[in-house]
């Protein structure tokens, strides 16, 4: 059995979505990049028990941990707490040193310059930071998205993010279930509003009279259905494979989208929500598995 820990995005490595995997119970902390091609077999039993996936300690460093932990959680406490990435994931702004209790990421998000962006997913949008945009916007699953600012920092980022959240009514999160019940959605039919949407969100930060660091992408529109095998030519939106009463995937990779793998057994598509199995140990078989009940998309999360 192998141990996942993680699932990543790389815009410079094709097919850019890859399980981390690990041995459990090992000294050893070696990691095996298992690439998610669309058009290979993908069968795997999940088993119930989950071990802490460990926590990173900056950008280059990781630790891994071999502690059970509940099903709820990915981490054990500890790991937790130590996260070097947790930091950059909740931090609110709300304070001068946010809610960051890790001070290398504290040194980092102070010492980096972060863009600030507008993301289409179907026909929600949503705000948000990142230190590297198009690596985000791949792991968020968005069709569309755009840089509409670049700040010196992290901390001012976030100041941004909530005020255009805030001021403008556009939502900082967009939920899986969401995006699961939209994966064949016609953008011809939402792209005209983001793209208007995205023109009154730069007159505002214009307005306000902030300025943009050099960049690249500024104001560029990045389309992501590339990145995302044949998810964006299926027409019927995919049966819910309810992984957590399943304990499997099985079928062809269609492709994935964010964290949301699609998979499809004779002529029906199905969507597996990666995040569910992150921690626990997994055994690949080569051969089909027998499909178990599935739900409809009503009943995601």
């Amino acid at each position: 059995m192998e141990h996942l820990t993680a699932v990543k995005w790389d815009p410079s490595t094709s097919p850019f979505v890859f399980l981390f995997l690990r041995k459990p119970n090992q000294e050893t902390e070696e990691i095996v990049k298992k690439p998610l091609f669309p058009g290979d077999p993908f069968n795997v039993t999940i088993s119930e028990e989950k071990v802490c996936i460990g926590h990173s300690i900056n950008k280059e460093e990781y630790h891994f941990c071999n502690s059970t932990v509940d099903g709820q959680y990915n981490r054990c406490y500890t790991c937790e707490q130590q996260d070097f990435e947790r930091c950059f994931l909740f931090c609110d702004a709300s304070k001068p040193f946010g809610n960051c209790i890790n001070s290398a990421a504290y040194e980092y998000c102070k010492s980096h310059k972060s863009s600030v962006y507008l993301a289409l997913i179907a026909n929600d949008v949503k705000v948000g930071v990142s230190f590297t945009p198009l690596k985000r916007w791949m792991n968020q699953g968005a069709d569309i998205a755009v840089e509409i600012l670049k700040v010196k920092d992290g901390f001012e980022a976030r100041t941004v993010e909530k005020m255009i959240s805030s001021d403008l009514g556009i939502s900082q999160t967009i939920r899986k279930a969401t995006k699961a019940r939209k994966l064949n959605y016609n953008l011809e039919r939402s792209l005209p509003d983001f793209r208007k949407l995205s023109k009154e969100v730069i007159s505002y930060l214009e307005g306000k009279s902030l300025l943009s660091e050099p960049s690249d992408i500024l104001f560029k529109e990045t389309s992501l259905s590339s990145y995302y095998g044949d998810i964006p030519s299926i027409n019927v939106n995919p049966i819910l494979n309810e992984v957590e009463k399943t304990s499997q995937i099985t079928g062809t990779i269609v492709g994935v989208k964010g964290k949301l793998l699609v998979s499809k057994v004779n002529n029906s598509y199905y969507v597996t929500n990666l995040s569910k199995i992150v921690g626990h140990l997994l055994s690949f078989s080569d051969k089909p598995l027998k499909l178990k009940g599935q739900k409809s998309l009503s009943e995601f999360f």
